[in-house]
């Protein structure tokens, strides 16, 4: 008697979840990720089955022979172990332990992501054949026949390469193909055609036999570029824990062709659901109407001050180096913590050995240029650079003084990566993150007191160290120290009176994390979070510059002449551990990520009380405990509906420039949110989706001023403000396809705040009610590309003048305000276009002309309002005109 054993065909057909960019988080169970052609670039190699043990015929069915298949699912680990088994598709009891029990012996070379080793999961089929023996002479060699299918028509496949150990075999009209005479074994068998990510599994053959097989891939219709043929299809195994539930992830091949962007990946942020669109000239992030300080950026495990140049015309990161940006708007886990709106961030693509690329770009907003590549085995680098030069163009381009309305900025760029690879589970990485900003501008009157002129210079400096190690048993442990160096100075001047306020910081941190899998049913991430921020601070000037929010105040208008100095240190330090797990139930259907993060904390100022002669300063130290629970759940009830909550308690530290004796209040503690949301998904297709959520923000202990007309001694900010964002957001989205992708947006939010000493909420003066995108990018082949974009958004909130006063002293008119917030500013909305054609130049280059126009229409946007001298006539500062930026981009 003789048993027949082999691999299923279907085994090749699994996602590579590392290069879902979409809602995968989110998505129920089964559903379909982002098409292939949406991931980076990888290098991916499957296992290879490299010891094979026989599976017994069980002696209890002999009498009642039959050919009986069980499926198994085999979880394999970075050292070619099996570390998971279960059975997917049972043939029965005795067949299933007769399998299961020769699986757990299979030994495997791992598979490999960009030349690291990863746990994968696959599907094996034993296929049980209890038959006559043949007679002799008996046959040493084995066939193998097949047909390929497409997954979605389940249609025949013609023209596909079959490749069994690179001997190659072309489907025919009815997809079939055929290999005579094999020699018996496992062979690594691989697919690959024009309008599909090439695909990999194993056959295992026997003398004698001949086998079919049936392979059903995933295609495009108008087929995939040359240089996106790259990846292998495989299920890498992950640690199951959701960041959040309303989280929006952009994969780099996406942001770089939304129009109105430039091609800048992080860039797109701005047209994510829950965002607020920034006034021209701004690079405030302001999410579910948080304050723009709020919401935490970081750069995989590196935190950084911001995400964008002033100006905001640029992201401060290189798109080349940019795989993902990812936008969680609220209620995230406990791996992050100290700010009460949202969370960013920026996924770096892993440094492979791959050869040498590059790229250089040029438009009219500045030049760019960046490189990577590796010496030998071990070592691998990147680097960028990129500096502004819109100033230069602009007075080129036109003799208007565009900077004195939108203040023009200058910027420069630099991103610096290392890294060591001493075996394919383990990497050391040192990196650096440089940006400076430089922006002013100057508005000449003929009355010297009207003269007004401002400006900001701001830098930062990072430097960190990353190890990354990949266990045997599927677990992860990063750890990345690093060290920041920032420098921001504001200065204003109207007439003769100054204002100016200059920060210097130095920022110590490290986050160091474990993921892992105790349990099939169970994934765990704990680790600790570690920052400690020393600044030196210098203020002088008006004590109501820069304006806070809240404030009543006109645009333009002059400041207060009661003027001020203070100078003082602050250090803010915490330490939190953090653990989060995800329950997988009911098959997978469930899933309930319950966290914790605890964060012993320390606020120090160097004055208790301003400044005085021959006193020696005392300063003041603010010791606290935050306790924030997290808590979320999922539920896909069908392969596509799910539904989804989230809670967390979350708090802040206070900003360095509010510890002032002078002009602060040293004393002041941490603030504090708490997030509630809950949305469902629909997946309507397998290319598009719908996410409806909805949530509610609660502030408490926020840094407002004092009302007291006379504010008490080191009193003049009090910490008793609240505040409360709720509303709901829509995201309907196409993914990318080999053609096509796109979104339609919509935000419904309302954002209030009270006054210290009140507890009457009033509107934000950042709220935008409505917020709307509508965008889409389309490649019309041979190289061209269209794309597109929408945006309406309500206007900011501002308070209205209703009487005006003369004052004698200052001879000037001063305002008198009405109800705080009660009027806005016109509503804004902007159509975008973006067309580019891509050129091939030779393997692995090729040449980009993009013409990216902001303000189609031309159209003039209220930005702010403004009044003549004595408030009898009101007026609207615009934004940019219509913007052409015409740029070009080499890579390699």
């Amino acid at each position: 008697m003789m048993l027949r054993i082999r691999i299923a065909a279907f085994a090749a057909a699994l996602l590579l979840t590392g290069a879902a960019q979409t809602f995968a988080q989110d998505a129920p169970a089964g559903a379909a990720g982002a098409s292939p052609s949406a991931a980076p670039q990888r290098v991916v190699i499957p296992p290879k089955l490299v010891h094979f043990e026989q599976a017994e015929y069980p002696e209890a069915e002999r009498a009642n022979p039959r050919d009986v298949s069980v499926v198994l699912t085999i979880g394999i680990g970075v050292d070619g172990k099996v570390i998971e088994l279960s059975v997917a598709q049972s043939g029965g009891a005795a067949f299933d332990a007769a399998a299961t029990e020769a699986a757990k012996k299979f030994e495997f070379e791992p598979a490999q992501v960009d030349g690291v080793k990863v746990a994968v999961r696959i599907q094996y089929r034993y296929e049980f054949t209890l038959a006559a023996p043949e007679p002799v002479p008996v046959k040493t060699t084995a066939d193998f026949d097949g047909v390929v299918r497409d997954r979605k028509t389940h249609g025949p496949l013609a023209g596909v390469t079959v490749d069994v150990d690179g001997v190659a075999s072309v489907t025919d009209s009815a997809g079939q193909f055929h290999f005579a005479d094999l020699p018996p074994g496992t062979h690594t068998v691989t697919l690959s055609g024009d309008n599909f990510t090439p695909t990999g599994t194993q056959e295992t053959l026997l003398a004698g036999q001949r086998y079919d097989a049936t392979y059903e891939v995933e295609t495009n219709p108008e087929g995939i570029a040359p240089g996106e043929q790259v990846d292998f299809e495989m299920v890498i195994v992950d640690v199951p824990l959701a960041k959040s539930m309303a989280a929006t992830t952009i994969s780099s091949e996406q942001g770089s062709r939304v129009a109105g962007t430039g091609g800048d990946v992080i860039k797109v942020v701005e047209n994510l659901p829950g965002v607020a669109r920034a006034s021209v000239g701004s690079s405030a992030l302001v999410v579910w109407g948080a304050a723009g300080e709020d919401t935490r950026v970081y750069v995989d495990d590196v935190h950084i001050p911001r995400l964008y140049h002033e100006g905001g015309f640029r992201s401060v990161i290189h798109s080349d180096l940019v795989k993902s940006v990812e936008l969680e708007p609220g209620g995230y886990g406990a791996p992050h913590g100290r700010g009460l709106g949202g969370l960013v961030t920026v996924g770096m693509k892993p440094l492979v050995n791959d050869g040498y690329h590059g790229s250089i770009a040029l438009d009219a907003i500045d030049a760019a240029a960046s490189v990577r590549g590796s010496v030998g085995d071990q070592f691998r680098f990147a680097g960028a650079v990129r500096r502004s030069h819109l100033d230069w163009v602009l007075k080129q381009a036109t003799s208007e003084d565009v900077g004195a309305i939108v203040p023009i900025p200058k910027y420069w760029d630099s991103q610096l990566r290392a890294a060591w690879v001493p075996h394919e589970d383990e990497s050391v990485e040192v990196g650096a993150l440089l940006s400076s900003d430089q922006i002013s501008r100057s508005v000449l009157a003929a009355d010297p007191n009207e003269t007004k002129s401002d400006g900001k210079d701001s830098t930062f400096d990072r430097f960190y160290l990353r190890y990354e190690k990949h266990m045997g048993d599927g677990g992860v442990v990063t750890a990345t120290p690093f060290i920041g160096f920032d420098h921001s100075r504001v200065s204003t001047l109207f007439g003769a009176v100054p204002a100016s306020l200059t920060n210097d910081a130095t920022l110590y941190g490290l986050r160091a994390v474990w993921s892992g899998k105790p349990d099939e049913h169970i994934g765990v991430s704990a680790g600790i979070d570690v920052e400690v921020q020393d600044s030196t601070l210098r203020r002088n000037g008006s004590i109501t510059t820069p304006p806070r929010e809240g404030d009543l105040h006109v645009f333009g208008a002059p400041p207060s002449d009661q003027v001020n100095a203070d100078k003082w240190n602050t250090t803010n330090a915490g330490l939190a551990p953090f653990v989060q797990a995800d329950f997988s139930l009911l098959d997978g259907k469930v899933h309930v990520i319950p966290g914790l993060r605890a964060e012993p904390s320390i606020v120090r100022a160097s004055r208790r009380v301003p400044a005085q002669a021959d006193i020696p300063a005392l300063g003041t130290m603010n010791e606290s405990t935050a306790i924030e629970p997290r808590l979320a759940a999922r539920w896909a009830i069908t392969e596509r509906i799910a539904v989804r909550a989230a809670f967390g308690i979350y708090h802040q530290p206070p900003l360095a420039e509010d510890l002032s004796a002078v002009f602060g209040n040293p004393r002041l503690g941490e603030s504090k949110a708490v997030h509630y949301l809950a949305g469902t998904t629909l997946k309507i297709t397998d290319a598009v989706s719908l996410e409806v959520t909805s949530f509610l923000s609660r502030q408490s202990q926020l840094a407002t001023r004092s009302p007291l007309p006379t504010p008490l001694e080191a009193q003049a900010l009090i910490q008793g403000g609240l505040g409360r964002a709720y509303g709901g957001q829509v995201l309907l989205r196409h993914d990318m396809t080999s053609h096509f992708f796109g979104w339609l947006s919509y935000s419904l939010v309302r954002s209030e705040r009270t006054d210290g000493g009140s507890n009457q909420f009033r509107v934000f003066d950042f709220d935008q009610t409505h917020v709307f995108t509508a965008l889409a990018s389309y490649d019309l082949g041979a190289g061209f590309e269209l794309g597109a974009r929408f945006r309406y958004s309500t206007g900011f909130p501002r308070t209205p003048v209703v009487q005006v006063v003369y004052d004698s002293r200052r001879d000037s008119y001063e305002p008198i305000f009405g109800a705080h917030n009660s009027i806005r500013i016109p509503a804004f909305y902007e159509f975008d276009a973006r067309a580019s054609k891509r050129w091939k130049l030779a393997k692995d280059s090729e040449l980009e002309l993009y013409l990216d126009v902001q303000n189609v229409t031309n159209h003039a946007n209220p930005e702010e309002i403004v009044y003549n001298y004595n408030f009898s006539k009101k007026s609207y500062i615009t934004g940019l005109p219509l913007l052409p930026v015409l740029g070009a981009k080499l890579t390699w």
